[in-house]
């Protein structure tokens, strides 16, 4: 936005150095060299801010390979699903990708736009995203991008299979909680010692899943979620054990 900013500001200046050039010629008036390097100086800088943007979304050369995405913290499948559609979409074999204008003409989606670094930005539901990364026919874009395909080709060409879980699901972590607070098992690990976190999983499991010593049934996360929940309890036997 920074860029496309400056891109414009340049452009307005130089229309208003060339105005105020012309009426000077108009009216007799020497402008001297003033005028003609005022727009020479602005056509320099517009074409730095091109070139910049061009080179940060795409690289040097011609487009034919992606570049690095940014994606912020998207989940991992969901990027590598993204990264799977754009580079299907890519492919010169692919359904065309188009929009309409503003007049109702269909203006297609060219292949290097799914190569650049902002490509995310395409399937926005904000058309001034997408804005960012498509080119400006009659500085207007269309609410939706449209591919020729239905729904189900475009699944069965990139091996994806569609989620239905809906939602991540959400753990009672409150209640994994309760179940291992003051346990003796809790108080005897040593949160500085070599596998602590791995022994409060293995307690939250022992006092969570089901089993004949008690009749807790609590789902548990996969290990890496539930890591991350054995540190926070490490971390916080650390502090109130440093109190005492």
């Amino acid at each position: 936005m920074v860029l496309a900013t400056s891109f414009l500001l340049c452009i307005l200046l130089l229309l208003l150095v060339l105005v105020v050039w012309g009426a000077a010629a108009l009216n007799g008036d020497d402008t001297g060299q003033a005028a003609s390097i005022a727009a020479i100086s602005l056509l320099a800088i517009a074409a730095c801010v091109a070139g910049y943007w061009r080179h940060f979304q795409y690289g040097l050369g011609i487009a034919e390979k992606k570049r690095t995405p940014i994606y912020g913290n998207s989940r991992r499948s969901t990027v590598e699903t993204l990264e799977k559609l754009f580079d299907y979409l890519g492919r010169r074999t692919a359904p065309a990708a188009y929009y309409y204008d503003r007049r109702g003409r269909r203006r297609a989606v060219h292949r290097r736009h799914f190569y650049g670094r902002l490509r995310g930005l395409l399937l926005s539901e904000v058309a001034s995203d997408r804005a960012i990364v498509l080119p400006p026919h009659g500085f207007w874009f269309s609410a939706q991008i449209y591919v020729d395909a239905e729904p189900e080709d475009i699944i069965r060409a990139l091996k994806v299979r569609p989620s239905s879980g809906g939602r991540p699901k959400e753990y009672d972590y409150e209640a994994m909680l309760l179940a291992v607070i003051e346990h003796p098992a809790l108080r005897a690990i040593d949160p500085d010692e070599y596998r602590a976190e791995t022994k409060v999983m293995d307690l939250i499991r022992d006092r969570c899943e089901p089993s004949d010593e008690h009749g807790n049934d609590i789902p548990v996360p996969e290990n890496t979620r539930l890591r991350q929940f054995a540190k926070d309890i490490i971390a916080a036997v650390k502090i109130n054990r440093g109190a005492r």
